[in-house]
């Protein structure tokens, strides 16, 4: 595994030449009123009008561009009125299409956080929105970091834009860490072989070793240790009584974000939860599998073909 995603690696490899699309549409999304802070590069793309739906794909951490439609949405957005919205970090730009010929300015990419991401992902929907009109309805696809960005942007929402929250219909996410990050950052360190020289790299918050080695700076961490666990985002929804549903993916040989933690979740949900949660565990790693990409591609279509 490449070491950028030794902490979040992709539910798949990015997409080659894929196909051509009608429209493609890109907007910098802000993270903060201020002008100085970072910006995200959005797109937004789509062949059939009206769109009915709008999928915002989030990915999992890294350098790597966005600047593609993954393979599993390909045959969707060929048949059905549907859009596909993402987002790029800060610091991060590829031609829509073509994410081999990504550009990177690390000095923007430093401040990144997981709370620029959420800015950014709830800015891609209120594009979609102002972009296609406010009958679409909204679906979020989160992959690792990816899942985490989507748990905090829909609790976000539901306590400061419970409208826009209840345009969200389906949570689908893949390789979710439940446990707290520093937990998860601790043990990961521990087990690589050059752990000791990526600690060493975060305390001193080299940037240069960081950037190259894990794609996170230590304002990165210092955001994701304080903030809630992915299990606690669950209870909170339970107790907004969120409306959504949502469907998790996971590989029971995920080393990144363990499965057991998991069926915990699956079990307190059961007992008293009481969330529209499905869970599909699949054999395999955190980078997916062939079977699992094709069951999540079975549920998007289902997705959009109910009215």
């Amino acid at each position: 595994m490449h070491p950028q995603q030794v902490l979040f690696a992709f539910f798949a490899l990015l997409a080659g030449c894929g196909p051509r699309f009608d429209h493609v549409a890109e907007r910098t999304l802000p993270t903060s009123p201020l002008a100085a802070s970072p910006t995200c590069g959005g797109y937004l793309v789509w062949n059939h009008e009206p769109v009915r739906d709008v999928f915002l794909v989030i990915n999992g951490s890294g350098a790597l561009s966005n600047a593609f439609v993954h393979p599993t949405f390909e045959d969707l957005l060929a048949d059905h009125p549907a859009a596909y919205a993402t987002f790029d970090k800060p610091g991060i730009h590829a031609p829509f299409g073509d994410p081999a010929a990504v550009r990177r300015d690390p000095r923007q990419l430093e401040p990144y956080t997981l709370g620029h991401g959420v800015t950014c992902a709830i800015e891609s929907l209120r594009w979609a929105r102002e972009q296609l009109g406010p009958a679409a309805r909204l679906h979020v696809r989160g992959h690792s970091e990816g899942s985490l960005i989507a748990l905090y942007a829909y609790d976000q929402l539901l306590r400061e834009d419970p409208a826009l929250a209840s345009g969200i219909e389906t949570v689908v996410l893949s390789g979710l860490a439940l446990e707290p990050f520093g937990e998860i950052l601790t043990r990961q360190l521990a087990t690589l072989p050059d752990g000791d020289e990526l600690q060493q790299a975060l305390e001193a918050c080299d940037w240069d070793v960081l950037m190259a080695r894990l794609g996170i700076s230590c304002a990165y961490v210092d955001d994701a240790t304080a903030r809630p666990s992915g299990r606690v985002m669950f209870e909170r929804f339970a107790s907004h009584m969120s409306v959504a549903r949502f469907y998790v993916f996971h590989g029971t040989s995920d080393w990144n974000t363990p499965v057991a933690p998991m069926r915990d979740l699956e079990a307190w949900n059961t007992r008293e939860g009481h969330l529209r949660l499905q869970f599909h565990y699949y054999e395999g790693d955190h980078t997916g599998s062939d079977e699992a990409r094709a069951e999540v591609s079975r549920l998007l279509h289902a997705i959009v073909s109910e009215r």
